[in-house]
């Protein structure tokens, strides 16, 4: 395996748990029950592959946000994002 194999797949393992992460996040800031939470987590990590980037993850939690009266602005959400991102990044690459 060689570097670019490696940071894809290690970008592929960040991507996944930040969209798990941010799944659990919002689900509780909306209110999701405790039984239908791993059903809205997988409907945010799915969000992911509509387009490049993070911006249909953002645009997601933006969405159901707001449907729940929560305004929460998507620069806000993309800093969320971000700092879970970064994060997750720190947990994965660290090594004992």
């Amino acid at each position: 395996m060689d570097i670019h194999e490696i940071e894809m797949a290690t970008r592929g393992q960040v991507n996944a748990r930040r969209n798990y992460i941010m799944g659990l996040w919002a689900g509780k800031m909306i209110g999701v029950d405790k039984r239908q939470l791993p059903h809205y987590v997988v409907a945010v990590m799915q969000s992911d592959y509509e387009e490049p980037g993070p911006g249909d993850v953002v645009r997601k939690i933006s969405r159901d946000l707001n449907a729940h009266g929560i305004e929460l602005g998507e620069a806000e959400i993309l800093r969320q994002l971000k700092s879970v991102e970064r994060n997750v990044r720190a947990e994965l690459l660290s090594t004992d």
